[in-house]
């Protein structure tokens, strides 16, 4: 399916021309000019500013340069009122409009451009979604009817003349095509007008692509869910699942389709959330958008995803994808006043606070992000804000504060911990062992292990765990094994793996897995410092020395620094001299 949109980055940037990339050869003083007042404004936005039209015009390319829409539209629109007529100004003011989420003037200058230009493909969906809104279908068919050929046209006129036919009561899906996005949308569609043999033909249909991501798994899932086929949603939920299980969400239907309950599917799958064409089609553009996020062609994605909550607001998904947007271009703040837009009354509230602690946290703002989450479990009893303190402490390696933190969490909860928070178990374990304190570490890894057998991360942390003691080597390397089965491109896992054999003494058997592991990561210091002592073993002795003095170049640890510095003076044989003299 991904091979299809690979061309949607570059329909991006031909979309938005000059005015939608960053400025290459950007400056460091320019950076710190824009730093100056990240809010933008005419004294200080810019060196350009008050020089005019022409000081304006760069002004407007400088604040988008730095992400910052709502300033660079303002000065494109200050030069426009003075060249009204200037097609490429009209394009820029639309985009940015439409970046910023200002549908009303995007429509306005899109209908501008269209009596001007032949290049109006943007512009048409753009005025599209405007009619949209208004729930003026006929006129919705009629301005798709004018879009030129093209990638985006394949993409994303079906779909919107499919929701405009359905706000019309008609199933029209002649012309989407055999990609899975359109395929559930076909079914998507047909589930709102509540066409049974429609909804069957297109989820077998999108199942039989074999192309299926877990995204596209999950709504397959759903539909095979809503249509009472339990048995292959649940094969389609465990396959998810695998894939992540920490998905509460997919949890929760796997665990629905189970029971065979048919209450609790209907209150999750996400077809039964449709209950309007605006939303319908704004799920169909934040499709666009997450398919250009992948693409890493961020300025297209804030179009996009502006042009989905124009005609749902209350689309949770797209205020996160526009705040990862924007948290990847630096704008923490607009991230987090993204975030602010789902209200206290919203289903995921309390998961988008969450999150925009993390992004508190991320732009050095600890103290504040710190504030957030405990107001979370103070105003909403919310264990989980508990649970992300000790995760923030754990990330600043600070092992004593995050465990007070999980064992408040865990205090709560009470006696037992269940399966719904496995991963305080798991959290608690790693700040346990970093503390030296294995026995509790190890009781928390083992219990979180009950609830997630197949975690490659879980079954690698307590291989290791076990095999850095000198414990249980065999069973350490089976663990470890079924974690590099799961994740087989995962160095860290795989240099595990080798390690563990090495402290078996199977030095053949560890040396292809350590090389595998330096390919992979070939800068990690302890992977190197692995393979040099594996060559060692094996009579290798130049090589292990070129993976000591590698392990060395990229150490910042200073007793790991020192350490690897005597094996290059003494080596393998020579460290076991200097430790015996030591203990003497």
């Amino acid at each position: 399916m991904m091979r299809r949109f690979q061309t949607m980055a570059l329909v991006g940037a031909v979309i938005l021309g000059g005015c939608a990339g960053q400025v290459i050869g950007q400056t460091a003083d320019s950076r710190k000019m824009a730093q100056v007042n990240p809010a933008g404004g005419e004294d200080h936005a810019s060196p350009f500013a008050r020089r005019g039209l022409a000081g304006k015009y760069l002004s407007s390319h400088f604040a988008q340069s730095q992400y910052d829409w709502n300033v660079a539209s303002r000065y494109v629109n200050d030069v426009l009122a003075a060249d009204p007529g200037n097609v490429e100004l009209i394009r820029r003011s639309m985009i940015l409009a439409m970046g910023t989420g200002n549908i009303d003037l995007a429509a306005q200058r899109a209908k501008e451009l269209i009596a001007l230009d032949d290049d109006t493909g943007l512009a048409l969906v753009i005025l599209a979604v405007k009619e949209l809104a208004a729930n003026d279908m006929g006129a919705v068919q009629e301005t798709l009817a004018q879009m030129p050929e093209g990638d985006m046209t394949g993409f994303i006129k079906p779909v919107l003349l499919g929701w405009a036919a359905a706000g019309q009561g008609k199933l029209d899906t002649e012309t989407l095509n055999e990609t899975t996005i359109h395929l559930y949308h076909g079914a998507l569609i047909a589930t709102f007008l509540n066409d049974k043999d429609a909804m069957i033909k297109f989820t077998q249909a999108m199942i039989a692509t074999g192309t299926l991501s877990s995204g596209d798994a999950e709504r397959a899932a759903d539909m095979l869910a809503i249509l009472g086929d339990y048995e292959e949603a649940k094969l389609l939920y465990e396959g998810v699942f695998v894939q992540d299980d920490s998905n509460s969400r997919v949890a929760e239907k796997l665990a629905a389709v189970k029971k065979e309950n048919g209450g609790t599917i209907r209150d999750l799958a996400e077809p039964l959330s449709v209950k309007s064409v605006q939303q319908g089609a704004a799920m169909a553009l934040y499709d666009m958008a997450y398919i250009l996020y992948q693409e890493h062609s961020d300025s297209s994605t804030k179009l996009f995803a502006n042009m989905a909550l124009a005609l749902d607001p209350s689309l949770t998904d797209a205020h996160l994808l526009l705040a990862d947007t924007l948290t990847r271009n630096g704008r923490f703040e607009d991230a987090i006043a993204e975030l602010d837009n789902i209200g206290p009354d919203h289903p995921s509230y309390l998961e988008v606070q969450r999150h925009a602690a993390e992004l508190l946290a991320e732009a050095g703002r600890e103290k504040e992000a710190l504030e957030k989450l405990n107001k979370l479990f103070t105003d909403h009893n919310d264990i989980e804000a508990l649970i992300r303190i000790g995760d923030l402490y754990r990330s600043n390696e600070s092992y004593g504060d995050a465990l007070q933190a999980y064992n408040r969490a865990a205090k709560k909860i009470g006696k037992t911990i269940p399966e719904q928070y496995w991963h305080l178990l798991y959290a608690r374990g790693m700040a346990y062992e970093r503390q030296g304190d294995w026995n509790k570490a190890e009781a928390d890894l083992k219990a979180a292990l009950v609830y997630r057998p197949n975690h490659p991360y879980l079954l690698n942390y307590l291989g290791y765990g076990w095999a850095d003691q000198g414990l249980n080597l065999e069973e350490s390397l089976e663990l470890i094994k079924r974690a590099v089965s799961l994740r087989p491109t995962d160095g860290y896992i795989i240099d595990s793996m080798g390690w563990v054999q090495y402290m078996m003494g199977q030095y053949s058997e560890a040396l292809p897995s350590l090389e595998r592991a330096v390919e992979l990561l070939p800068y990690d210091t302890t992977i190197n410092d692995h393979l040099g002592d594996v060559y060692w073993q094996v009579g290798r002795q130049m090589e292990a020395r070129f993976q000591w003095e590698r392990a060395l170049n990229f150490s910042e640890d200073e007793k790991v620094s020192e350490r690897i510095n005597h094996k290059l003076r003494f080596g393998l044989e020579g460290m076991k001299e200097v430790k015996r003299a030591t203990a003497e």
